[in-house]
This record gives C-alpha cells, sequence and structure tokens, in this order.
C-alpha cells in the first residue's frame, strides 16, 4: 500500500551527488538540489467497487479500508463506496446518503479496487459500467491531476486496450511484490506527467 500511494516529495536534505556533479560541469547552480523521498503526505483516495462482480473479494475490501488507514493515516485517506463507477454516486459511511463523486486535490494518488466492469454475472441490468464509461471516469482523474492504480483480482492482459491505457492495473494477487507496486505508481505519474 506505502509503494502504491507514496508520491515523490523534495526533502529537507542536500542532494550532495547532484550538486557535486553540477559543480564538476562548471554549470551555474541557481538552486541547491534537495534529496527527494517517498511520502504519504498528500494522502489518498481509496475506491473500492461494491458491484457484483467483486462481491468474492468482500473480505478483501475491508482488508484494503484498514490497511491504507494504518499505512497512509486515517485522516489522510478518503474511503468512497460505489457500484458501477464512482461518477454514478459514491457513499463514503451512511449506505444511504450517496453523493456526487468528486476528485481529489491535485497530486493526489487514487487507488481504486474495481474490475472495472470485467465480470459480468448473469442478470447484471444496468449495474454494471461499460469499458466506455469507465473511460470516461478514468479521463475525468486524470484531467484533475490525479496519478491512478486499479488494484484488480484480474490480470492486465483481461482488460480491454482503452483501459490499459488509461490506468496502471495492479493484480490483487499473492505474487506482487513491492516492486511491482512501486513500478505501477511510477507509471501513473509517468502517465499524469505525460498527459
Amino acid at each position: 500500500m506505502f509503494a502504491t500511494v507514496a508520491a515523490p516529495l523534495q526533502s529537507r536534505e542536500l542532494d550532495e551527488r547532484s550538486l557535486v556533479r553540477r559543480v564538476a560541469r562548471l554549470d551555474t547552480v541557481r538552486r541547491v538540489p534537495r534529496r527527494r523521498r517517498l511520502s504519504t503526505r498528500r494522502g489518498a483516495q481509496l475506491l473500492l467497487d461494491h458491484g457484483a462482480g467483486l462481491t468474492p473479494f468482500q473480505d478483501d475490501r475491508l482488508w484494503l479500508h484498514e490497511l491504507a488507514a494504518n499505512v497512509i493515516g486515517r485522516d489522510r485517506v478518503d474511503v468512497l463506496r460505489f457500484r458501477g463507477t464512482p461518477d454514478r454516486g459514491v457513499v463514503r459511511r451512511d449506505p444511504l446518503a450517496r453523493e456526487a463523486y468528486r476528485p481529489p486535490l491535485p497530486g493526489t494518488p487514487v487507488v481504486l479496487f474495481s474490475d472495472l466492469g470485467l465480470l459480468r454475472p448473469a442478470f447484471a441490468d444496468r449495474s454494471v459500467a461499460s469499458p466506455r464509461e469507465w473511460r470516461g471516469f478514468l479521463d475525468l482523474i486524470r484531467h484533475s491531476g490525479c496519478p491512478v492504480v486499479c488494484l484488480t483480482p484480474y490480470h492486465p492482459e483481461d482488460y480491454p486496450a482503452e483501459l490499459r491505457a488509461n490506468v496502471v492495473f495492479l493484480p490483487f494477487d499473492r505474487r506482487v511484490s513491492l516492486r511491482h507496486a512501486q513500478e505501477a505508481a511510477r507509471v501513473a505519474r509517468r502517465r499524469l506527467e505525460r498527459s
């Protein structure tokens, strides 16, 4: 969880290597370079899919909620539940109080636990969102300046190309390591910088 939501921030420590390289190249030093470190200071938004496709993963949702609160801090994580897509409305605490979705402040990591409508259970009416609807939501997040990583119980190759181009997938699997999570977060930040 830390690797997924931690964002690189400039610390107060001097980046001696960078400073020495600049001086050795005879570059003008206008600002003293500072080291960058990973921090959860910006907090995170955790979006938990409560649709029919993720019913088998309800214990995992609870575990992710607790993990995010413990790693990021209860006061820094905004946990929202939804069905379909968050654009259809989200729930904070009271399941009867549905409210409109608002993206977090720019730079705040968004962690999405969803199948993005991949699993369409029998008799699922319009509650399952289409890839087109998900793409619109992911565009909203990207335009708000937030990196997004989708924790999913399925492999990224199972998703349509239009979704893979807009979100970084991290399989929710025991084989996923810290390195995988760090790379997913790094790719999400790079995609955001390019757009």
